[in-house]
């Protein structure tokens, strides 16, 4: 077997169930989709966060390459709750397509880094 059908199958088979859309379009599929914990905390900006205040969680997305998503347009709902993209990227070997990586966030929420740092600045 080789490494696309390997991590092909392994997502379709232990992947989560999720429902992803864009632009008005819905594709159900299998995907993984995790909370980012302090380990992975260089991906998210390397800042410390107290209990409590300002509500940063983000999330790992891993799933088919068939299925490209969008920065702050692509929705992903898994589990009741709903995400939308923050960051993605396509995983290549060689020249083709892996696997797709995505940093996610509640959907809804205005995030910190969604804000400009040099705004009223004229």
């Amino acid at each position: 077997m080789s490494i696309f059908n390997s991590v092909g199958e392994t997502i379709k088979r232990y992947g989560s169930k999720v429902k992803i859309e864009h632009n008005g379009d819905t594709v159900n599929t299998s995907a993984f989709v995790e909370p980012l914990r302090y380990r992975n905390r260089i991906y998210i900006g390397g800042q410390y966060h107290v209990l409590g205040r300002n509500r940063r969680e983000k999330y790992l997305y891993i799933g088919s390459a068939n299925h490209r998503l969008v920065e702050n347009k692509s929705v992903i709902e898994t589990h009741g709750n709903k995400y939308i993209v923050k960051r993605s990227e396509t995983y290549y070997i060689k020249d083709f397509p892996l696997y797709e990586w995505a940093i996610l966030t509640p959907f809804g929420e205005r995030a910190e880094d969604d804000y400009e740092s040099d705004q009223g600045r004229g």
